[in-house]
């Protein structure tokens, strides 16, 4: 049987090793760069570093931007643009991906904050808290974006609303209602199901529970990040959980910030380990990292859970209690010197005064003065823990499987954590250019290529044609956080130009009103997947293409998709057909090839016959759907509102 007819019948051929492939290809790609329709650009991008989120080696190219999309990577002499940038000594790398922010939400018009540090795209409701509603984004859209967001489901706002903040075992109903909760998330677009078991009342769930809550999500194929049980003495048991957790219900485990606290230096050589011992079974897991020394949460995190079990009031009633408080203040104690070692260590982020402090002026204990300081306040009352050792901080970032993400978020607050205005420049100036911890490379592919394919982004997160126009512009001999715990208030420097989905959203160092954000939403095909390798790949679909879901363009079409990977560069060809429409579409420049097991999806441009103008595709091959009954499904968008998905 051909290769022909072997795809012809199954629809998809996928490998992520394929050996023996020539590099020969169709004349349709990488042709016509001299063109008219290719000298139409928006913004281009002059003689940049191109880092392009791969990790490979950088190398010097042109970028052309045009309609919201990468159009052309290469030499842009020719080419006309209304914005020309010269990047010569500047790093062109894909807009940064933050995977866990807490963003203030007057802040996200603008997102000052997160623009000077490169990002691009924010993810919403991390540590399981519904901060942001997901069927609600919409209006957060309407009043603009300084950048994209995505959302997480939120598994507290599950657990909250089903079994409330008593310590007790969830019936079967409510196990089935907090399984719909989940789906509806997914439905609605969120990136994956967000859990922060160290936090009441979602720490009152057991590990069972959390795998039957989390199952309902296996079809979805996407990922949960979780703040896990116990970040201290606990760690590695807490790690192994989280694991186990996503490795039974069948998603991609991320353990969140990942720290090693005060009592367990060095514990990271276990965690690692248990991460590398999960990958080596065949789950795919991953991490991500702040890089500092420090956390920011609540005061009532140095509280014992038990303690806090049924919420506020039963809490300061537990106070309240004269034989009781003695206790619980040794308990505060015994915490703060597992996590931090001393109260010195603890710092009031509103007062800007340690606990230590709070408790010597109060002439009693830290443990008294934290109850003290609890009940006056009504509200959450942010505090910075010191507990970190750099050689902890370097060996998790070392790890190729840890992400970067700030835990932070665009804020304008003068009084919090330095993490929101310095957490991408620190690690590309301190941990890159000055201490050598980690390669340039290594850093932007930890900020872009990384955290898209793990919570299944298909059009961003790279340097490549088709993607969206999200791209960073920054000075690597200049680039840096500037922001201290003392003054968090000082946006970092060296990022000269953030474009996103195609605007100048901060230009040589200004920002612009462009207000370019969107709220992206995940597909259930667009899947939790490891990054597609230097390998050898290839990826086909030939047939004709049944409707399964009509947006607009054609009704029935035909499809003949073949395309080889190796090194990041993808060859190949692209024909879309509708004979009920007359409309024939042609790949003319592939862009990003990615496979996992018995899918692929790529990027690039094309023209539909007749026209002259150059569009941007997205494709994906399914090979067995599990929303349509395995069978392979094809998803094409096309810039200009074409779009088609049908089963092959």
């Amino acid at each position: 049987m051909t290769d022909a007819q072997h795809w012809s019948r199954r629809g998809l051929l996928l490998s992520a090793a394929v050996t023996g492939v020539t590099a020969a290809v169709s004349g349709t790609a990488q042709a016509d760069s001299g063109s008219t329709a290719a000298a139409k650009l928006d913004i281009a991008l002059i003689g940049g570093t191109v880092v392009d989120g791969t990790g490979r080696a950088r190398y010097i190219a042109d970028v052309g931007i045009k309609d919201g999309t990468i159009a052309r990577i290469g030499d842009l002499s020719y080419a006309s643009a209304s914005v020309k940038i010269d990047a010569t000594g500047l790093v062109v790398a894909p807009g940064f991906i933050d995977l866990h922010t807490h963003p203030s939400p007057s802040d996200l018009p603008v997102a000052e904050g997160a623009l000077r540090q490169g990002v691009t795209t924010a993810l919403l409701n991390p540590d399981g808290f519904e901060e942001y509603p997901i069927a609600e984004l919409s209006s957060v859209e309407d009043a603009g974006l300084g950048h994209n967001v995505g959302a997480y489901v939120a598994f507290d706002a599950a657990w909250r609303g089903a079994v409330g903040e008593r310590d007790r075992r969830a019936t079967q109903d409510e196990i089935r209602a907090m399984k719909g909760f989940v789906v509806s998330g997914l439905r609605d677009g969120a990136w994956g199901v967000a859990l922060g078991l160290d936090y009441m009342p979602q720490h009152n769930s057991d590990t069972d529970e959390v795998i039957k809550i989390l199952s309902a999500a296996r079809h979805w194929r996407t990922n949960t990040p979780s703040h896990i049980r116990n970040e201290d003495k606990d760690v590695v048991d807490a790690v192994a959980e989280h694991l186990r957790i996503g490795e039974r219900a069948g998603l991609v485990p991320i353990i969140t910030h990942h720290k090693i606290m005060h009592v367990c230096w060095g514990q990271s050589r276990k965690t690692l380990a248990l991460l590398d011992q999960t990958n080596a079974r065949g789950t795919y897991a991953a991490m991500d990292q702040y890089p500092y020394p420090a956390a920011m949460t609540d005061l009532t995190w140095i509280v014992p859970r038990s303690v806090l079990d049924g919420g506020r009031d039963a809490y300061l009633e537990r106070f309240a209690d004269p034989e009781l408080r003695p206790r619980i203040a040794q308990q505060i104690e015994e915490l703060l010197r597992i996590k931090v070692g001393e109260a010195k260590n603890v710092s009031l982020v509103d007062e800007q005064r340690t606990l230590a402090d709070v408790a010597t002026e109060m002439g009693v204990s830290p443990g008294e003065a934290t109850m003290r300081i609890i009940e006056k306040e009504k509200d959450w009352t942010s505090t910075i823990y010191t507990f970190g050792d750099e050689a902890d901080i370097e060996r998790i970032m070392q790890h190729p499987l840890v992400a970067v993400a700030s835990d932070g978020g665009t804020t304008t607050d003068a009084t919090t954590h330095p993490r929101h205005y310095g957490t991408n420049p620190r690690v590309l100036g301190r941990y890159v250019r000055e201490r050598g911890v980690i390669d340039l490379e290594t850093a932007v592919r930890k900020m872009t290529g990384l955290p898209a394919t793990l919570i299944g982004m298909v059009d961003r997160g790279y340097i490549a044609e088709g993607m969206a126009a999200d791209v960073t512009v920054f000075d690597p001999d200049t680039i840096v956080d500037r922001a201290t715990f003392d003054k968090p208030k000082q946006y970092a420097q060296g990022v000269e130009h953030v474009i996103i989905n195609g605007k100048l959203a901060l230009t040589h160092g200004r920002l612009t009103d462009a207000r370019a954000g969107k709220v992206l939403r995940r597909d259930g095909n667009m899947i939790s997947r490891r990054e597609t390798g230097s390998d050898r790949v290839r990826a086909s679909a030939n047939g004709r293409l049944v409707p399964l879901q009509q947006t607009s363009g054609w009704r029935h079409a035909q499809i003949s998709f073949h395309a080889r990977g190796h090194d990041g560069d993808t060859t190949g060809h692209l024909v879309l057909n509708s004979p009920d429409h007359h409309i024939t579409f042609a790949g003319t420049r592939l862009g990003k090839l990615q496979v996992a097991d018995g899918w692929a999806s790529i990027t690039g441009r094309g023209r539909i016959a007749g026209q002259d103008e150059e569009r941007s595709f997205v494709l994906i091959v399914d090979d067995k759907d599990p929303f349509e009954d395995g069978k392979t499904v094809v998803t094409v968008k096309i810039a200009g509102g074409y779009a088609i998905k049908g089963a092959l």
